[in-house]
């Protein structure tokens, strides 16, 4: 035994002398070495295959896209060892070369064994740069001192100024008045001044003659519509779903509408972006706040048959979650969707704790009437009142008289045994798994996604002998689609076909199908009878679409070809087959029997209540109930009633708009990550947050949700949020931003021009309450605004993208406001504010490009059709086409500048196009009618309509020498003078009329008349 003993102690001490001498592997001399000479070449900085990076500490530990590369301790969960040891007969490390020997295995199997120690002075280079300087929030500097202070109008100017004196380099003179008023026509509202305007202005000698200027344009309606292009731009707004069926939206205006209003009333900034994110959060919100949510509502919707919806509500989720960092903090946060990266400020962690945000989120259809419908239906609802209110003296005062009487004839009438008894389930299935709630008066609700089709089956135990009868109520519910009582789209659906099942209590497998017969409804559309409901053809059916009434409940009753009960109870089954498809399935119902024929039963189950209780306890209700049925046999009441009934047919109904919305999910799924950005293959939960490189996020509870987020990026702390919307306002009124990359201040964006004046211009912006229209009145009122546009030789070569602000830029206006200006010029130009989208004129063929020629495009009316380019109905598989040839974004992703091309295409269609040639004919109409009777003075009218500037004397002949050439051609053509006039012009002779459209066509196609000086 003690010689046992010796010997086990002997090998423990050996076992623990072996352990002691295993030899401490050492990072930088055992592991790194090989890290470098077998895996660098794809996980090194430059090349991050499956998203791991191996010689950064942070990055290795956290691994890649396969999971954690070292587990500390567990060599066996240590996915790198596995795949260098070749345990994965699929995947093997490295690919390609030499595999790892077994001595560099053990070594990496030793180093994790010992808790994979990788030492702080080989840690590697940090992620992301926390200096960078977007990520500091900006410092208020002081204006720069500067030499030339009188050419100084406010303080943009001497930042400006303080640089280009740092360069010898002086600013350009002061533009001339007749370009000052067009630069400021086109950057605040769009549309180019009249002549008038333009003489006004000039001649205007008071010192305060820009700045009323200024604030006249300011307060223009017009205003809301030019600067809400620029965002719609960024919200990616368009007014079809994109994808294969291209759906049209008819109510998206609703959301370009609310920008457009928000921008005139000069929404401050922190509210705009608020409203728009959580507008549906917001504790006593403005009015139509629920309208700025329409924002997320702008991303593509898939509704191609087959498609898996939650693949398409991720998909949406990552564009608002990528759409949402670009135009609100300039980040491009969409890089970290798949996984992390070295350069980017956001970790693939960071980017689903955000997307949680509007993961936690549903769309909703919300009623938004137009203020003008709201307007007209109260004064319409106010007459009916007024009217119903009169009739109703005359039939309540007759009620009074008949309840004298109504005891006498409550004595006369016999009151059957039996009526409706509603039936409660015993159990209830959906055959496409419908998730359902059984309420308190025995419907069932069905919630959750609907599918497109579905076979429910109601089962329930009577105890009654004899029943003949058997009634569906279909019902509606706030939760359903417009109230249901279907779960269409429209709250439709189809019965196609009923079977009712019977089986005693006792002996439930002994089931027998019952027939039925004389199935009547309370509504039938047409072709869809309740007969077809119950004829045995499940490819027919019962349905209750109506233009107007749909959205009510209904009844559908049968009768039973035998009495249906037995004496020890009766399990009845009834089954509703519902396969037309497209979701037209019952949205919540109730079952009800009868002991009597269908036909037979005169009284509601109010009444038929109301009369079985005895009369001392009767409630009001019941009396109620008792007299309404009595008066509605009463004739002399009918007479009375007919014209209230009548009234009460036609009585006003609220406005039908709607707008897209969204509120936050009741039932909010978890956001996790989604590994290689495959929302099938979910990683680690996450909770929801903000980028850890910014400012602290604080929540109002434990539940964060999108207005934290809103007021996480509105905080004054955010370093981004104020210089984003400054650098924005610059952008648009100079045609560059002081930094280069609006999308992305991140650390791959290009660094301000300016970094004082961006930060100064920010801290601004807050000062002044966020206020957008007192930014641009600062703005425009500096002196590096007004400078003049031409070219400087001096600085072709130093600033060719004139960076430094040495001058103004001139550069060709965007797309719709090359349309706007034709149509303004033209005099066709219908100008009101707001409203559904338009369909101008567009060549015959562009719709039906879209799949199966699914889109109609019918022109619309004058003078709608000659709207602002801002209206035009934007269908994102067939846009159109004048729009995309001027550098119109797509709508699919959000733009935050746009592309600026010249093509010979352009000047194309500034020619030929049908809009554009009836335009000229329209001012050429206009030339000749509203112009001088001299040739002369009639092309100086028709210039200065197009140009706003007087022409030069050298421009004038030159002019006058074309129309001399064009009525030579044309009085030698009169085919092509006919052609070429048109109706519009109001001269008799064609040759001369065609000349004058000669003339617009040229002046309309001429570089300066669609360019920004």
């Amino acid at each position: 035994m003690t010689r046992s003993i010796l010997i086990l102690l002997m090998l423990l001490s050996a076992v623990a002398w072996a352990d002691d001498a295993q030899p401490v592997i050492d990072f930088g001399k055992d592991v790194k070495p090989i890290l470098a000479e077998q895996c660098y070449a794809c996980h090194r900085p430059e090349k991050q295959k499956n998203g791991l990076r191996l010689d950064v500490r942070e990055d290795a530990m956290r691994g890649g896209d396969s999971g954690k590369a070292f587990a500390a301790g567990d060599v066996d969960n240590s996915l790198l060892i596995r795949l260098v040891s070749g345990l994965d007969e699929k995947r093997v490390m490295p690919p390609q070369g030499d595999r790892l020997t077994e001595a560099q295995i053990a070594t990496l199997k030793a180093w994790v064994a010992q808790g994979a120690v990788w030492p702080d002075d080989l840690a590697g280079d940090a992620v992301v740069n926390v200096d960078h300087w977007a990520f500091k929030a900006p410092a208020r500097p002081a204006a720069p001192a500067v030499n030339d202070v009188a050419w100084v109008r406010n303080p943009i100017d001497a930042f400006v100024l303080a640089q280009l004196e740092g360069l010898n380099i002086k600013p350009s003179p002061e533009a001339d008045r007749e370009t000052l008023v067009r630069r400021l026509h086109f950057d605040l509202i769009g549309i180019p001044p009249a002549p008038g305007e333009v003489d006004a202005f000039v001649n205007d000698t008071s010192p305060y003659a820009y700045e009323s200027l200024v604030n006249r344009l300011l307060a223009s309606p017009h205003f809301g519509e030019r600067w809400g292009r620029y965002w719609l731009d960024m919200a990616r707004y368009a007014d079809s779903d994109g994808y294969e069926k291209d759906t049209g939206r008819p109510y998206a205006y609703r959301y370009r509408d609310w920008v457009i209003d928000a921008l005139n009333r000069d929404l401050p900034y922190d509210q705009f972006v608020t409203e728009q994110l959580a507008g549906d959060l917001m504790p006593n919100a403005p009015e139509g706040a629920i309208l700025a949510t329409g924002f997320h509502r702008n991303t593509l919707t898939n509704r191609e048959g087959g498609i898996d919806p939650e693949e398409d509500r991720c998909k949406q989720n990552v564009d608002r979650t990528n759409t949402t960092a670009t135009i609100f903090l300039g980040l491009t946060m969409g890089c970290a969707q798949c996984h992390s990266h070295k350069y980017d400020p956001i970790s693939q962690n960071e980017y689903y704790r955000f997307f949680g945000f509007f993961n936690t989120a549903m769309e909703k259809d919300v009623p938004a009437p137009t203020s003008g419908e709201l307007l007209a239906y109260r004064e319409a609802k106010a007459r009916f009142d007024a009217q119903r209110a009169e009739l109703q003296k005359s039939v309540d005062a007759y009620r009074a008289q008949l309840a004298e009487t109504l005891p006498q004839w409550e004595g006369t009438i016999d009151v059957p045994e039996h009526g409706w008894n509603v039936l409660a389930p015993l159990s209830f299935a959906s055959a496409a798994g419908s998730t359902f709630k059984q309420l308190e008066d025995q419907s069932i609700l069905l919630t959750g996604d609907a599918p497109l089709h579905d076979k429910y089956t109601f089962v329930t135990r009577v105890k009654d002998l004899g029943i003949k009868s058997f009634r569906i109520e279909t019902m509606t519910d706030p939760s359903l689609t417009k109230t249901g009582p279907g779960r269409a789209n429209n709250g439709n659906f189809v019965v196609t076909e009923v079977t009712v099942f019977a089986a005693p209590w006792s002996d439930p497998l002994n089931q027998k199908q019952i027939g039925l017969k004389n199935a009547k409804a309370q509504f039938e559309q047409a072709g869809m009878e309740a007969a077809l409901a119950i004829d045995g053809d499940s490819n027919t059916g019962w349905a209750i679409f109506r233009d107007s009434d749909t959205n009510q409940p209904n009844v559908l009753t049968f009768e039973t070809t035998e009495d249906v009960g037995t004496p020890d109870g009766t399990i009845i089954t009834v089954v509703i087959e519902q396969k037309y498809g497209r979701s037209h399935t019952i949205g919540r119902f109730r079952v009800s029997a009868s002991q009597l024929p269908a036909d037979t039963i005169q009284y509601s189950d109010a009444v038929y209540q109301a009369l079985k209780t005895p009369a001392d306890q009767r409630t009001d209700a019941h009396k109620n109930a008792i007299l309404d049925y009595y008066a509605s046999k009463d004739a002399r009441m009918k007479e009375l009633r007919a014209p209230l009934e009548g009234l009460l047919k036609a009585e006003p109904k609220p406005p039908a708009t709607m707008a897209q919305a969204i509120v936050q999910n009741p039932n909010p799924p978890n956001t996790y990550i989604h590994i290689r950005g495959d929302f099938l293959q979910k990683g680690d939960e996450v909770t929801l947050g903000t980028p850890a490189i910014l400012n602290p996020f604080r929540a109002r509870g434990n539940k964060p949700d999108r207005l934290d987020l809103a007021r996480w990026i509105t905080d004054p702390a955010n370093p981004l949020t104020a210089r984003v919307q400054a650098n924005r306002l610059w952008q648009f009124l100079f045609g560059r931003g002081l930094v280069g990359t609006p999308e992305d201040f991140g650390v791959r964006g290009e660094k301000p021009t300016h970094p004082e004046l961006l930060d100064w211009l920010a801290t601004e912006l807050m000062a002044r309450g966020w206020s957008t229209k007192e930014m641009i009145r600062l703005i425009v009122g500096s002196a590096a605004y007004r400078q003049a546009s031409i070219d400087r030789p001096d600085l072709r070569d130093l600033d060719p993208e004139n960076k430094l602000v040495a001058r103004q830029n001139r550069y060709h206006v965007e797309a719709e406001i090359a349309r706007d200006v034709t149509l303004a010029a033209s005099g066709l130009l219908h100008a009101p504010v707001g409203g559904p989208s338009i369909r101008p004129k567009q060549a015959e063929g562009i719709a039906e490009l879209a799949y199966a020629g699914s889109v109609k495009w019918v022109e619309s009316p004058a003078p709608e059709k000659y709207r602002r380019g801002l209206y035009i109905f934007f269908q994102r598989t067939t846009p159109y086409p004048m729009l995309m040839t001027f550098d119109c974004p797509d709508s699919n992703v959000a733009v935050a500048r746009r592309a600026r091309s010249n093509t010979p295409l352009q000047a194309l269609t500034l020619l030929n196009d049908p809009v554009f040639f009836e335009c000229a004919q329209a001012l050429a109409a206009r030339t000749i009618a509203q112009g001088p009777a001299d040739e002369r003075e009639r092309v100086r009218f028709a210039f200065r309509t197009c140009m706003g500037r007087q022409p030069s004397d050298a421009e004038l002949d030159r002019l006058q020498k074309f129309m001399a050439d064009q009525r030579a051609a044309f009085a030698a053509s009169q085919d092509s003078a006919i052609a070429f006039a048109g109706n519009a012009p109001v001269l008799d002779d064609k040759t001369e009329a065609a000349t004058y459209v000669a003339l617009a066509r040229v002046l309309m196609n001429l570089d300066e008349f669609t360019t920004r000086e």
